[in-house]
Protein backbone atom coordinates (compact mmCIF):
# COMPACT_ATOMS: atom_id res chain seq x y z
CA UNK A 1 0.00 0.00 0.00
CA UNK A 2 2.77 2.37 0.83
CA UNK A 3 4.90 1.79 -2.21
CA UNK A 4 1.43 2.03 -4.25
CA UNK A 5 0.77 5.40 -2.44
CA UNK A 6 4.72 6.87 -3.28
CA UNK A 7 4.15 5.99 -6.83
CA UNK A 8 0.94 8.17 -7.28
CA UNK A 9 2.31 10.58 -5.01
CA UNK A 10 5.32 10.81 -7.91
CA UNK A 11 2.74 10.65 -11.22
CA UNK A 12 0.74 13.18 -9.53
CA UNK A 13 4.14 15.45 -9.71
CA UNK A 14 5.14 14.04 -13.05
CA UNK A 15 1.79 15.76 -14.34
CA UNK A 16 3.53 18.92 -14.42
CA UNK A 17 6.35 20.75 -15.19
CA UNK A 18 9.59 20.82 -13.14
CA UNK A 19 8.38 25.08 -12.29
CA UNK A 20 5.04 23.30 -11.73
CA UNK A 21 6.35 20.35 -9.34
CA UNK A 22 8.05 23.24 -7.28
CA UNK A 23 4.77 25.37 -7.12
CA UNK A 24 2.65 22.11 -6.40
CA UNK A 25 5.21 20.79 -3.54
CA UNK A 26 4.81 24.88 -2.10
CA UNK A 27 1.37 24.94 -2.30
CA UNK A 28 1.09 21.00 -0.79
CA UNK A 29 2.97 22.60 2.41
CA UNK A 30 1.18 25.68 3.01
CA UNK A 31 -2.08 23.72 2.51
CA UNK A 32 -0.92 21.10 5.48
CA UNK A 33 0.39 23.14 7.30
CA UNK A 34 -3.10 24.78 7.78
CA UNK A 35 -4.80 21.80 7.99
CA UNK A 36 -6.22 21.99 5.01
CA UNK A 37 -6.40 19.20 2.22
CA UNK A 38 -6.39 20.13 -1.22
CA UNK A 39 -7.58 17.36 -4.19
CA UNK A 40 -5.25 17.31 -7.07
CA UNK A 41 -8.01 19.24 -8.96
CA UNK A 42 -7.62 22.08 -6.29
CA UNK A 43 -3.95 21.90 -6.60
CA UNK A 44 -3.75 22.64 -10.71
CA UNK A 45 -6.59 24.95 -10.05
CA UNK A 46 -3.78 26.46 -7.80
CA UNK A 47 -0.71 26.36 -9.94
CA UNK A 48 -2.14 28.05 -12.74
CA UNK A 49 -3.68 31.17 -10.65
CA UNK A 50 -0.23 30.74 -8.82
CA UNK A 51 1.65 31.60 -11.69
CA UNK A 52 -0.27 34.12 -12.78
CA UNK A 53 -0.60 36.00 -9.06
CA UNK A 54 3.68 35.34 -9.12
CA UNK A 55 4.24 37.86 -11.86
CA UNK A 56 6.97 40.18 -11.66
CA UNK A 57 6.33 42.45 -14.64
CA UNK A 58 5.56 45.72 -13.00
CA UNK A 59 4.67 46.80 -15.97
CA UNK A 60 1.50 44.21 -15.92
CA UNK A 61 -1.47 46.46 -15.60
CA UNK A 62 -0.22 49.84 -17.50
CA UNK A 63 -2.72 49.39 -20.19
CA UNK A 64 -5.12 48.95 -17.50
CA UNK A 65 -3.97 52.32 -15.94
CA UNK A 66 -4.05 53.91 -19.81
CA UNK A 67 -7.73 52.67 -19.97
CA UNK A 68 -8.79 55.16 -16.97
CA UNK A 69 -6.25 57.58 -17.55
CA UNK A 70 -7.90 58.35 -21.25
CA UNK A 71 -11.59 57.53 -19.46
CA UNK A 72 -10.40 60.56 -17.23
CA UNK A 73 -9.37 62.63 -20.05
CA UNK A 74 -12.56 62.64 -22.19
CA UNK A 75 -14.98 62.70 -18.69
CA UNK A 76 -12.78 64.43 -16.00
CA UNK A 77 -14.23 62.96 -12.72
CA UNK A 78 -14.84 65.62 -9.87
CA UNK A 79 -12.82 65.98 -7.01
CA UNK A 80 -13.35 64.92 -3.49
CA UNK A 81 -15.71 62.05 -4.41
CA UNK A 82 -15.41 58.75 -3.10
CA UNK A 83 -12.42 56.06 -4.51
CA UNK A 84 -13.03 52.92 -4.39
CA UNK A 85 -9.16 50.81 -5.43
CA UNK A 86 -8.09 47.37 -5.44
CA UNK A 87 -8.44 44.05 -7.34
CA UNK A 88 -10.76 42.29 -8.81
CA UNK A 89 -13.48 42.40 -5.82
CA UNK A 90 -14.05 45.83 -6.82
CA UNK A 91 -13.34 45.60 -10.69
CA UNK A 92 -16.28 43.36 -10.62
CA UNK A 93 -18.60 45.50 -7.97
CA UNK A 94 -21.14 46.55 -11.32
CA UNK A 95 -23.75 47.70 -8.53
CA UNK A 96 -21.17 49.92 -6.78
CA UNK A 97 -22.66 53.16 -7.74
CA UNK A 98 -26.44 51.93 -7.16
CA UNK A 99 -25.16 50.56 -3.93
CA UNK A 100 -23.52 53.77 -2.76
CA UNK A 101 -25.77 55.91 -3.71
CA UNK A 102 -26.36 59.06 -2.99
CA UNK A 103 -22.62 59.09 -2.87
CA UNK A 104 -20.56 59.75 -6.14
CA UNK A 105 -18.25 56.95 -6.22
CA UNK A 106 -15.26 56.38 -8.63
CA UNK A 107 -14.15 52.76 -9.21
CA UNK A 108 -10.61 51.95 -9.86
CA UNK A 109 -9.98 48.26 -9.53
CA UNK A 110 -8.23 46.38 -11.76
CA UNK A 111 -8.50 42.69 -11.80
CA UNK A 112 -5.15 40.50 -10.36
CA UNK A 113 -3.59 43.71 -9.07
CA UNK A 114 -0.96 43.63 -6.33
CA UNK A 115 -0.39 46.62 -3.85
CA UNK A 116 2.64 47.57 -5.43
CA UNK A 117 0.38 47.92 -8.60
CA UNK A 118 -1.81 50.34 -6.86
CA UNK A 119 1.96 51.81 -5.60
CA UNK A 120 3.07 51.98 -9.17
CA UNK A 121 -0.28 54.26 -10.87
CA UNK A 122 -1.01 56.33 -7.44
CA UNK A 123 -0.15 59.42 -9.41
CA UNK A 124 -2.06 58.13 -11.83
CA UNK A 125 -5.42 56.88 -10.43
CA UNK A 126 -5.12 58.29 -6.52
CA UNK A 127 -3.56 61.28 -6.21
CA UNK A 128 -5.21 63.69 -9.42
CA UNK A 129 -8.94 62.95 -7.88
CA UNK A 130 -7.75 64.23 -4.30
CA UNK A 131 -10.62 62.18 -3.16
CA UNK A 132 -12.52 62.88 -0.02
CA UNK A 133 -12.20 59.32 1.24
CA UNK A 134 -10.38 55.87 -0.44
CA UNK A 135 -11.87 52.35 0.25
CA UNK A 136 -9.60 49.63 -0.58
CA UNK A 137 -9.08 46.31 -1.10
CA UNK A 138 -6.00 44.61 -2.82
CA UNK A 139 -3.83 41.80 -0.78
CA UNK A 140 -5.44 38.52 -0.98
CA UNK A 141 -3.46 38.04 -4.87
CA UNK A 142 -0.14 39.36 -3.17
CA UNK A 143 -0.70 36.56 -0.68
CA UNK A 144 -1.93 34.08 -3.13
CA UNK A 145 1.36 34.80 -5.20
CA UNK A 146 3.37 33.56 -2.08
CA UNK A 147 4.85 36.85 -1.44
CA UNK A 148 6.03 36.95 2.52
CA UNK A 149 3.19 38.39 4.42
CA UNK A 150 5.84 41.00 5.48
CA UNK A 151 6.44 42.53 1.88
CA UNK A 152 2.65 42.73 2.02
CA UNK A 153 2.62 44.67 4.90
CA UNK A 154 5.37 47.18 3.72
CA UNK A 155 3.97 47.69 0.45
CA UNK A 156 0.56 48.61 1.99
CA UNK A 157 2.34 50.80 4.40
CA UNK A 158 3.91 52.63 1.46
CA UNK A 159 0.35 53.36 -0.04
CA UNK A 160 -0.72 54.27 3.12
CA UNK A 161 1.67 57.19 3.74
CA UNK A 162 1.63 58.18 0.51
CA UNK A 163 -2.43 58.82 1.36
CA UNK A 164 -1.11 60.55 4.44
CA UNK A 165 1.68 63.15 3.41
CA UNK A 166 -0.36 64.03 -0.17
CA UNK A 167 -3.96 63.52 1.05
CA UNK A 168 -4.00 64.63 4.67
CA UNK A 169 -7.58 65.29 4.64
CA UNK A 170 -8.69 62.22 2.91
CA UNK A 171 -9.76 59.30 5.11
CA UNK A 172 -9.12 55.65 4.16
CA UNK A 173 -11.08 52.48 4.79
CA UNK A 174 -9.50 49.28 4.13
CA UNK A 175 -11.88 46.71 4.03
CA UNK A 176 -10.27 43.62 5.37
CA UNK A 177 -9.40 40.40 3.36
CA UNK A 178 -12.78 38.04 3.10
CA UNK A 179 -12.85 34.21 3.50
CA UNK A 180 -12.89 32.92 0.03
CA UNK A 181 -13.34 29.62 -0.07
CA UNK A 182 -10.70 28.94 -2.83
CA UNK A 183 -7.81 30.40 -0.43
CA UNK A 184 -8.94 29.44 2.42
CA UNK A 185 -5.70 27.37 3.72
CA UNK A 186 -4.30 30.63 3.34
CA UNK A 187 -6.67 32.22 6.00
CA UNK A 188 -4.10 32.29 8.67
CA UNK A 189 -1.41 34.44 6.32
CA UNK A 190 -4.22 36.61 5.21
CA UNK A 191 -4.98 37.38 9.48
CA UNK A 192 -1.79 38.32 10.14
CA UNK A 193 -2.37 41.22 7.46
CA UNK A 194 -5.26 42.02 8.43
CA UNK A 195 -4.45 42.23 11.96
CA UNK A 196 -2.23 44.76 11.09
CA UNK A 197 -4.06 47.06 9.72
CA UNK A 198 -5.90 46.90 12.66
CA UNK A 199 -2.78 47.87 14.65
CA UNK A 200 -2.09 50.83 12.31
CA UNK A 201 -6.11 52.24 12.62
CA UNK A 202 -5.52 52.23 16.18
CA UNK A 203 -3.30 54.84 16.69
CA UNK A 204 -4.64 56.74 13.45
CA UNK A 205 -7.96 57.99 13.45
CA UNK A 206 -7.95 58.52 9.82
CA UNK A 207 -7.42 55.10 9.11
CA UNK A 208 -10.14 52.35 9.10
CA UNK A 209 -11.09 48.75 9.17
CA UNK A 210 -14.00 47.69 7.28
CA UNK A 211 -14.93 43.50 8.88
CA UNK A 212 -16.97 42.45 6.53
CA UNK A 213 -15.43 38.53 7.33
CA UNK A 214 -17.76 37.89 10.47
CA UNK A 215 -21.05 37.45 8.51
CA UNK A 216 -19.38 35.41 6.00
CA UNK A 217 -18.76 32.28 7.86
CA UNK A 218 -21.26 29.24 8.67
CA UNK A 219 -21.94 28.47 11.92
CA UNK A 220 -19.17 25.56 12.24
CA UNK A 221 -16.91 28.35 11.32
CA UNK A 222 -16.25 27.81 7.01
CA UNK A 223 -16.73 30.47 4.47
CA UNK A 224 -20.05 30.51 2.84
CA UNK A 225 -19.80 29.13 -0.36
CA UNK A 226 -23.42 30.26 -1.37
CA UNK A 227 -21.61 34.02 -1.07
CA UNK A 228 -19.36 33.19 -4.22
CA UNK A 229 -19.58 32.50 -7.67
CA UNK A 230 -18.66 29.15 -8.92
CA UNK A 231 -14.46 29.81 -8.48
CA UNK A 232 -15.22 30.48 -4.60
CA UNK A 233 -12.93 33.55 -5.15
CA UNK A 234 -15.13 36.02 -6.53
CA UNK A 235 -18.34 36.99 -4.47
CA UNK A 236 -21.94 36.77 -6.22
CA UNK A 237 -24.66 39.45 -5.72
CA UNK A 238 -24.85 37.90 -2.38
CA UNK A 239 -21.70 38.74 -0.84
CA UNK A 240 -21.55 41.50 -2.06
CA UNK A 241 -24.73 42.30 -0.23
CA UNK A 242 -22.69 41.99 2.86
CA UNK A 243 -19.82 44.48 1.65
CA UNK A 244 -22.14 47.21 0.84
CA UNK A 245 -23.98 46.69 4.11
CA UNK A 246 -20.47 47.41 6.13
CA UNK A 247 -19.13 49.92 3.75
CA UNK A 248 -22.61 51.83 4.03
CA UNK A 249 -22.50 51.59 7.91
CA UNK A 250 -18.97 53.33 8.42
CA UNK A 251 -19.51 55.82 5.77
CA UNK A 252 -22.72 56.58 7.51
CA UNK A 253 -21.25 57.04 10.58
CA UNK A 254 -18.17 59.35 9.05
CA UNK A 255 -20.27 60.90 6.66
CA UNK A 256 -23.74 61.29 7.22
CA UNK A 257 -24.41 64.27 4.99
CA UNK A 258 -22.89 63.18 2.16
CA UNK A 259 -24.83 59.25 2.75
CA UNK A 260 -28.18 61.32 2.74
CA UNK A 261 -28.66 61.64 6.85
CA UNK A 262 -28.92 64.08 8.70
CA UNK A 263 -26.47 65.45 11.23
CA UNK A 264 -27.30 65.72 14.94
CA UNK A 265 -27.30 68.95 15.72
CA UNK A 266 -24.68 68.71 18.67
CA UNK A 267 -22.15 68.11 16.15
CA UNK A 268 -22.77 71.14 14.42
CA UNK A 269 -23.46 73.88 16.95
CA UNK A 270 -24.94 72.42 19.89
CA UNK A 271 -29.00 71.38 20.27
CA UNK A 272 -31.21 74.63 20.44
CA UNK A 273 -33.46 73.69 23.79
CA UNK A 274 -36.86 74.54 23.84
CA UNK A 275 -37.71 77.73 25.19
CA UNK A 276 -40.21 78.71 28.89
CA UNK A 277 -42.19 81.37 29.12
CA UNK A 278 -40.27 82.87 31.90
CA UNK A 279 -37.51 83.02 28.86
CA UNK A 280 -40.00 84.95 26.86
CA UNK A 281 -41.10 87.41 29.78
CA UNK A 282 -37.64 89.48 29.19
CA UNK A 283 -38.06 90.09 25.06
CA UNK A 284 -41.78 90.72 25.92
CA UNK A 285 -41.05 93.69 28.96
CA UNK A 286 -38.47 94.84 26.21
CA UNK A 287 -40.95 95.85 23.39
CA UNK A 288 -43.48 96.76 25.90
CA UNK A 289 -41.11 99.67 26.82
CA UNK A 290 -40.42 100.18 23.32
CA UNK A 291 -44.16 100.79 22.41
CA UNK A 292 -44.25 103.26 25.38
CA UNK A 293 -41.91 105.04 24.48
Amino acid sequence: MKIFLTILALSSLLLFSSDDSQYAQTIRETAKAMGYQLSEDELEMWIERLKSYNSNDIEKFDDDINAFVEQDFINPPKKNEFLFIGSSSIRLWKSLQEDMAPLNVLNRGFGGAHIKHINRHFDSIVLPYEPKAIIFFCGTNDIAAYNPVEKVKLDFEIFYNRVKRDLPNTKLFVIEIQPSPSRFFQRNLQLKWNDHIEDLAKVDPNLFVINVSETMFTEDGKPRRELYIPDMLHMNPRGYAIWTGKVRDILSENYPIEMGKELPCERLFGCPREFSPSDLQPVVEEMTEEVNT
